[in-house]
Order: structure tokens, then sequence, then C-alpha cells
């Protein structure tokens, strides 16, 4: 728990709930952390749930989300199809 009061990964948030927030640890943790931060989580939440969130994020950039997805071996298209997928369907929302 002591990664979670990390200021450069939660800079902008005063409290977090790692079990409840876990999507926004993890797209954190994905795009800022360090290997300490990504053992943490890998041991927190599980590899399947990482890649979980790695295939949903709507957050997490480009180089984030290639490395991310060549670490778990994930079809890069997939990913990429899927965030914009998700950007495309919140612009028509507005």
């Amino acid at each position: 728990m002591e990664t979670l009061k990390k200021q450069n990964l939660f800079w902008d948030i005063t409290a977090i709930d790692p079990k409840k927030d876990n999507r926004f640890v993890i797209e954190r943790i994905l795009m800022f952390g360090d290997k300490e931060d990504f053992r943490w989580a890998n041991d927190f939440y599980g590899p399947a749930t990482i890649k979980e969130v790695l295939k949903k994020s709507r957050n997490l950039d480009k180089k984030s989300l290639s490395f991310w997805c060549q670490f778990f071996n994930i079809n890069e298209d997939e990913c990429i199809l899927n965030q914009s997928a998700n950007k495309q369907e919140l612009s028509w929302q507005r």
C-alpha cells in the first residue's frame, strides 16, 4: 500500500482505495510507474486483471499502450482498436 502514496503516480488524488480504484491505479502504474510499482500491481491484482485493464483502457498513451501490449503478448491492434473505438463513442455521446 505504500506504493499508492507515491507522488509521481498520484499527484492529483489525496485518497485512493486500491481495490475500488483498481483501473485507475493500474493505468497510472502502467504509464508512470517503475519496476517496483509494477511488481506491486502484479502481486496485488495479478496479470489477468492488468491485461483486462490494458485492453479496455481509454487513458493510456500510445507509447505505454504499445509497450505493455508487447510485454503481455497482446495484439497491439486489438488494444488500439478498443482505445480508438472508446474515444469515438465518447465524442458521439456529447
